[in-house]
Formats: structure tokens, sequence, C-alpha cells
């Protein structure tokens, strides 16, 4: 069942393929871009390739999170308040560590 929350971690996982394959070059637009990223391209495929593995994860979860969500909602039904804070909190929590591992692995090259 596709709903917008499987469809975000979908989005995450189709962004994360050209970076992960070293399709993107450094720009200013697309992919890990810091001052560190941008200023020399080894560190650039590097970095993208770590965090675009980390996305692919992150999206994977999210995704598998809201199809088995709706299973669970006989067991457990949330009021329109919880729904959306559980909404943001699926997908921000996954986000929030793609970045925070990236940017500690940044710190190493």
């Amino acid at each position: 069942m596709l709903n917008i929350g499987t469809l975000i971690g979908l989005l995450i996982v189709a962004i994360s393929i050209p970076l992960l394959f070293d399709k993107v070059k450094p720009n200013q637009w697309y992919g890990f871009r810091t001052p560190k990223t941008l200023s020399n391209p080894e560190i650039w495929y590097k970095a993208n390739k770590y965090m675009a593995k980390n996305m692919l994860i992150a999206g994977i979860i999210i995704m598998a999170t809201f199809i088995i969500l709706p299973t669970l909602k006989s067991h457990f039904e949330p009021g329109i308040g919880t729904s959306i804070a559980l909404f943001y909190f699926i997908i921000m929590i996954p986000i929030l560590i793609v970045i925070i591992r990236s940017l500690l692995y940044l710190r190493k090259l």
C-alpha cells in the first residue's frame, strides 16, 4: 500500500542511488555539499558514497515502517496530533541519523 510516508522513503532511496554509484559530480545543488566536499573531488565522492549508503538504509526503514504501520492500526488508534507527530518522527529520526553519521565521517576525511 502506497501512502505519503512510503513515497517519501522511496524518494530518499531514489535520491541516494546516483550518489552511491558516483554519478553526481561536485555541484552546488545535489549531494553532500560542504566547503570540504566541494574543495576536493576525492572527498566529494567518498563523503557522498558514505552518505548515500546511509540514505538508502534510512529510506528502506522509512518505507518499511509506513508499510507495516497500517497493519498495527487495529491495535493502536492514535489521534490526529499523535499521527502527525509520529509521521514526522518516523521520517526525521532516520534523516537526522544520516546527517550526523555523514558529518562525523566527513571529519575523518
